[in-house]
């Protein structure tokens, strides 16, 4: 056989007819068979050529031994038909389910699911399985969260929390990338939840994707909120914003509600309406509170049209009808706010004692945040001559009559005279300012008032210089009379660390009164700011008392911001009067107001509203947290999400030793909190790459909010500090975001891949065409027609039928 195909392909061209190729399996009998058949026909035709009244009759007859003839001489040359076709079994084809919660979905009550429907038209006994069965090596699969292989199809609950398809087509890629593959059969709604990149090419998958979807996509009625942002600083001026976009699918000119509560209260915070007028338009409600309650707390936002209040605020309660909507579980998403707590602790160093010390100290003792340690000196040092008589004390003269215990401890003449409030312990600050960076860096700001530079040692400045860019800590300079406008101040670490230049000649006199302006920076800086709104801003602005003291100062430094500056009477130039810039890890502020204390001193007395507002205290304490909110601590705790649901979340702990240095030896704890849930605990393990980084991982499969606390500890097991974050699952809102079948990607996919969309009804006829598609490996198949009993079957009728024929017309 395969020898004479060998000839054939040589001699007798192969003829092609619907894909399907005709071989001749002995052509050396070509000569004889064509002159069998001459022959024999032309003595036919002969002996029908006598002319008679039966001529059609004749010819009738003729003709059937003519194609008598012209068989047997055909089969002769062993006719054969040839084609390809896949080898049965050798090529794999996945059929893949979405086994995830939006496959629950329905159009209506009476209608099954979108997984009741995929499991009828997957049965097992339907005429495509069993089709593609016999073709192929068909392999069952589902995905949620990750590739799994399945046994049954009637097995799948549709309880996955995500729709990771891209994840799993890529796995079944790489699972298969040593097996030819026929394609893959896909059943799902298209709306996956780990939406890869924008370039991302489906084409790399190495194999066609053929999705199967239904002829309509049904009527859908869903009410849903897109998204939640949080918007929080930690400023009174500015409370937190929880802004809830929300809109519907099906429905419109609808009003629905939205409500925010406390998790773990269960407290109704505020509850807003909103009319939802077209489909497929968001609106977004926005939400102003204060939390009660510093550090991680976990807030419920909830949309719900007037009929589902019920089954909103009392799921667990047995209720006469149920909610027409497609879902509920996209109506609500749980909220973190990680409000940053302290306890932040101030230096406040003054060169006197005055007004502004006072004020700052009794605004701060409102905020439970921050602690302010005061360094303030009263009495300047002398000079020491050794001539003095024996009888007079070395100590100055104001710790004298205080006991030879108390006095061995006082001030020397050639020392300042320094008094110390606020500290936490009685070694604290004994030594005046201090000197090592352990001490300096336990505090997170610092704060210089009336101090000239000689007050400080080389090696302080330059501590303070490294408290600001390496520590990452903040400084607030309020000027003084040997401040800002001494070129021997701007030559040192201090001028270096001042966001303003001193003045670069004799500013000339400039006298008040002053009046303070914000700049447009300033008015959009939370912390310089105390009122919500620009026009608010301006009138309370216009109710500050006039100012008659302001430190000269030159120019302001590149990349320093002025957020505020007075005008002077009566020739209105404008000069700075609070400027900020970063520096290095940290920031500083100068506040060029001398006499900011005249502020504090006026009371508003005719308007009873205004009265209860301090509006000084709030501005120190806006300050205050300014300078110290985004100081790094010893132990720092980071929480990382990825977009993908289905994927860990990522914690992060930096830990640093007193002098604020990565610190590789330490020992980091995890205690993590599910709401509702019991807790964990865990280690974290030290990065490779990065000094003083600790990791771990963490699959939070449920959605809900999580709270972890790090504690990280020394190798000599003494606590370096703790920390805490929060993080929330949303894989709710990732499944349900969209409700309608995704036809764009699937099309998308098919295209890219060389499949093709599928509908449910045409299945049938996709199992019949799959086989004569592009297959990795097929085979060819060889059908002999030569001795078929059907070919023996129609010559022997041809010709007893002609036979019959001339004994019914009685001719020889």
């Amino acid at each position: 056989m395969i020898q004479s195909l060998a000839m054939l392909n040589t001699t007798i061209p192969a003829i092609m007819v619907g894909g399907e190729e005709w071989l001749w399996g002995a052509p050396e009998w070509i000569g004889a068979a064509l002159g069998f058949a001459v022959t024999i026909s032309i003595l036919a035709l002969w002996s029908y050529s006598r002319p008679d009244t039966s001529g059609g009759v004749r010819f009738f007859a003729g003709l059937l031994k003519i194609a008598a003839i012209a068989l047997i001489a055909i089969c002769l040359l062993e006719p054969m038909r040839s084609g390809t076709r896949p080898r049965p079994q050798a090529n794999v084809l996945p059929i893949l389910v979405d086994n995830s919660q939006s496959m629950q979905l329905k159009a209506a009550e009476n209608t099954p699911s979108r997984n009741l429907h995929n499991l009828e038209v997957l049965r097992e006994d339907s005429d495509w399985r069993i089709r593609l069965a016999q073709a192929f090596d068909v392999r069952r699969y589902a995905f949620d969260a990750r590739l799994e292989s399945v046994e049954d199809f009637s097995t799948l609950q549709a309880d996955g929390y995500v729709s990771s398809m891209a994840t799993s087509l890529t796995s079944l890629s790489e699972r298969f990338s040593e097996r030819p593959v026929a394609g893959a059969l896909l059943f799902t709604d298209g709306n996956l939840t780990d939406a890869p990149d924008a370039i991302y090419d489906w084409s790399q998958l190495g194999f066609p994707v053929y999705p199967v979807v239904p002829e309509s996509d049904g009527a859908l009625l869903d009410v849903r909120i897109v998204d939640v942002s949080v918007r929080q600083t930690d400023f009174e001026s500015a409370p937190i914003t929880v802004t809830v976009s929300v809109d519907a699918v099906g429905i419109r000119n609808e009003t629905v509600f939205v409500q925010l509560r406390d998790v773990d209260t269960g407290k109704l915070i505020e509850e807003s309406s909103v009319n939802l007028t077209a489909e497929g338009e968001s609106s977004d409600v926005r939400f102003r509170f204060r939390p009660e309650e510093s550090g991680v707390r976990f807030y419920r936002a909830t949309v719900f049209r007037g009929r589902d209040r019920r089954l909103i605020e009392s799921p667990l309660e047995e209720t006469a009808t149920k909610s027409d909507e497609a879902t509920l579980l996209n109506n609500s998403r749980i909220v973190t706010v990680d409000r940053a707590s302290g306890p932040y602790r101030i230096l406040y160093l003054s060169g006197r004692p005055n007004w502004e010390f006072k004020f700052i100290r009794r605004a701060l003792q409102q905020d439970a945040e921050v602690q302010l340690v005061g360094l303030i000196r009263i009495a300047n040092k002398e000079p020491k001559f050794s001539f003095r008589d024996k009888g007079v004390n070395d100590t100055n003269p104001l710790f004298a009559g205080l006991g030879e215990a108390d006095e061995e401890s006082a001030q020397q003449y050639d020392e300042p005279v320094i008094i110390r409030l606020g500290v936490k312990e009685s070694e604290e600050l004994s030594e005046g300012f201090p000197d090592t960076a352990e001490e300096l860096f336990a505090y997170h700001g610092v704060i210089l008032d009336d101090l000239e530079t000689d007050f400080f040692t080389q090696d302080q400045m330059l501590l303070l210089r490294r408290f600001v860019g390496s520590r990452g800590g903040g400084l607030l300079m309020l000027g003084g009379q040997e401040a800002f406008d001494s070129q021997k101040f701007g030559d040192t670490p201090l001028g270096e660390l001042s966001p303003v230049y001193p003045p670069r000649m004799d500013p000339g006199s400039s006298t008040g009164p002053y009046v303070m302006k914000l700049t447009r920076e300033g008015l959009l800086q939370p912390w310089a700011r105390l009122r919500s709104t620009e026009l608010l801003e301006q009138d309370r602005i216009a109710e500050m008392p006039p100012f008659l003291t302001l430190n000269p100062v030159g120019d302001v430094k590149p990349g320093a911001n002025q957020l505020a500056v007075v005008e002077s009477n009566p020739d209105g130039t404008t000069r700075p009067a609070l400027v900020a810039q970063r520096f290095g890890k940290g920031r500083t502020a100068a506040l060029l107001i001398g006499d900011l204390w005249r502020w504090s001193m006026r009371r508003n007395t005719t308007d009873s509203e205004k009265s209860k507002r301090d509006d000084p205290a709030q501005a120190w304490r806006q300050i205050s947290h300014w300078l110290v909110n985004d100081v790094p601590r010893r132990a720092e705790l980071t929480v990382k999400t990825d977009k993908d649901p289905s994927q860990p979340v990522q914690i992060l702990v930096n830990a640093r030793d007193a002098a604020y240095l990565p610190m590789d030896n330490a020992k980091v704890d995890l205690t993590i909190e599910p709401l509702g849930g019991e807790s964990f605990e865990m280690s974290a393990t030290m990065d490779a790459n990065e000094p003083g980084l600790y990791r771990a991982t963490y699959w939070s499969r449920k959605p809900g909010g999580y709270k972890v606390t790090a504690k990280v500890t020394g190798p000599d097991g003494a606590e370096i500090g703790k920390d805490e974050s929060g993080w929330t699952a949303q894989s709710g809102a990732a499944e349900f975001g969209e409700l309608k079948l995704n036809r764009q990607l699937l099309e998308q996919i098919a295209a890219e891949t060389g499949g093709e969309v599928i509908r449910e009804d045409r299945l049938d006829q996709f199992a019949v065409d799959l086989p004569k598609r592009d297959v990795p490996i097929t085979e060819t198949w060889i059908y002999p027609i030569w001795h078929r009993p059907w070919v023996m079957f129609l010559a022997v009728l041809c010709l007893c039928s002609e036979w019959g024929l001339r004994r019914w017309k009685g001719l020889a």
